[in-house]
């Protein structure tokens, strides 16, 4: 990984923490209490550094194991609009995008160009999810509020990347498949109920 791409992912890692964290304290009726700011920006850092990053760097293996180019590359104006929304209560998050490119790959036919990119699209979601049910085995076995807004971002995360609209990963994967994207968006749905509703 380029020092650019490091700086651009820790950047974008660090922004969606205070993001998340404001947004979760209540927005700017929150910002009365900082003490509660802060902690929830902590714990959102741990969920947002496993479940943001993770999720971008799945893109970036796959894409990247099919022989294309694959950079991270932040998208300011999706960061101002993150924390500017945050202060509003709630979290409209588009803080960049692993820039694919073709590389060394030489793609046959268009078919396997949309197999490719859904495979690649569906790899950041599908992470989330892992990282979601982790984070409820561990608040299973030890509940705390960590292991919930783990489990509760990551399903979030998942839920918003695969709404098949413009440029989100949801978009490939219907176009894709949409057995895939039936699955995988029922699965995150499903994971959101339990948090928000049983636990």
């Amino acid at each position: 990984m380029q020092i650019k791409e490091f700086r651009d992912i820790t950047i974008s890692a660090l922004v969606l923490a205070i993001a998340f964290g404001v947004a979760l304290g209540g927005g700017l009726d929150g910002l009365g209490n900082p003490g509660n700011i802060i902690r929830l920006i902590g714990i959102s850092l741990i969920a947002v550094s496993t479940g943001f990053i993770f999720h971008e760097l799945a893109h970036r293996m796959v894409a990247k194991r099919f022989g294309y180019e694959a950079t991270y590359t932040m998208w300011r104006p999706g960061l101002i609009l993150a924390f500017v929304s945050s202060l509003m209560g709630f979290l409209f998050a588009a803080p960049g995008a692993v820039v694919i490119r073709p590389g060394n790959i030489i793609i046959t036919n268009q078919k396997t160009q949309i197999e490719n990119m859904g495979l690649i699209s569906l790899a950041g979601p599908a992470t989330n999810i892992i990282i979601a049910v982790i984070f409820l085995a561990l608040d299973a076995v030890y509940p705390t509020l960590i292991f919930y807004l783990g489990a509760f971002i990551n399903t979030w995360l998942a839920i918003f990347n695969l709404i098949p609209f413009g440029p989100l990963d949801g978009a490939k994967v219907f176009s894709w498949n949409k057995l895939y994207w039936g699955t995988a968006i029922g699965v995150a749905g499903l994971l959101y109920i339990l948090i928000r509703f049983v636990i």
